[in-house]
């Protein structure tokens, strides 16, 4: 008899440790669900920042509890990219978790692998 993986896919987010904190991007259609995460919410970024570890892991039971996969990235060197400022980059902005200006070129943490390809795709390396 044929046996069937039916385990649901959950969503990934994944969580960066940058400096000494811990950052991810997500648009979330769940209102209850962004109420609950609003604590953490920088507006002026479109991302969320939890200070601490005990903030990160409180965060991470949340997602977990509604249905997410939330990964801790603790190096985000495979998730970077760098592209020039002359290019137009304004929608891998959108998309970054991230970013450092460095002379005429900006260094982007991507919040998934999906958008590290668009980005190479785009003209970044």
């Amino acid at each position: 008899m044929p046996s069937f993986d039916i385990a649901e896919k959950r969503p990934r987010i994944n969580i960066f440790k940058l400096g000494g904190a811990y950052y991810f991007k997500q648009f979330f259609d769940d209102l209850e669900l962004f109420r609950e995460l609003e604590p953490y919410y920088e507006k002026a970024r479109y991302r969320f920042r939890m200070a601490t570890a005990g903030e990160r892991n409180k965060v991470m039971k949340i997602l977990e509890k509604r249905g997410y996969d939330p990964t801790l990235i603790e190096d985000p060197a495979p998730f970077t990219v760098e592209i020039s400022r002359y290019q137009k980059y304004g929608e891998l902005l959108k998309n970054s978790v991230e970013s450092y200006p460095l002379r005429d070129k900006i260094l982007l943490v991507m919040k998934d692998m999906a958008w590290v390809e668009r980005a190479a795709a785009m003209g970044a390396v």
